[in-house]
């Protein structure tokens, strides 16, 4: 049997551990709810690491390439880039090559290139697609040639 003393002891040890509870479970809490205040957070970027274009197997991965050669008949020069990184790359510059074939004057032309189709790797990605817009091409090859320009497929090199 216990003595009387272990027994209050061991009585107000329960009070003192039941007043506690009470007090974290309902003390601290606010009669109108849990309020959340302050902007959401936002999610994460959602590519993990740097962002490509390559020109080729066995040639270098660019980021903002101020040249980018698009194909066998298609190159790019003196780009500014607009925007990079993200689902699309924009960017301005001068497009020449042999695209136009023969007939068209060996000339470049203003363009605008838009890179697509980002496809992520472990920690970086590459844009798979481009488009090409120039202007001021000859109006009798404008449309073929134009067609020609569009969602151009780029190397991406295997992991």
């Amino acid at each position: 049997m216990r003595s009387p003393r272990t027994l209050r002891v061991s009585l107000g040890a329960a009070a003192l551990a039941a007043a506690l509870a009470a007090a974290l479970l309902c003390g601290c809490a606010d009669p109108g709810g849990l309020k959340i205040s302050g902007p959401a957070q936002s999610p994460p970027a959602t590519t993990a690491g740097p962002v490509y274009v390559s020109e080729g197997p066995g040639k270098p991965p660019q980021r903002r390439p101020e040249a980018l050669t698009l194909s066998d008949t298609v190159q790019l020069t003196g780009l500014r880039w607009q925007t990079w990184g993200g689902p699309t790359a924009e960017g301005v510059g001068s497009l020449a090559g042999t695209w136009c074939g023969t007939g068209c004057p060996a000339k470049s032309y203003k363009a605008k290139v838009t890179l697509s189709g980002l496809v992520r790797q472990d920690r970086s990605a590459y844009y798979s697609r481009a488009t090409v817009d120039a202007d001021g091409l000859p109006a009798e090859r404008s449309a073929p040639v134009s067609a020609g320009l569009r969602d151009l497929r780029l190397h991406v090199p295997q992991r």
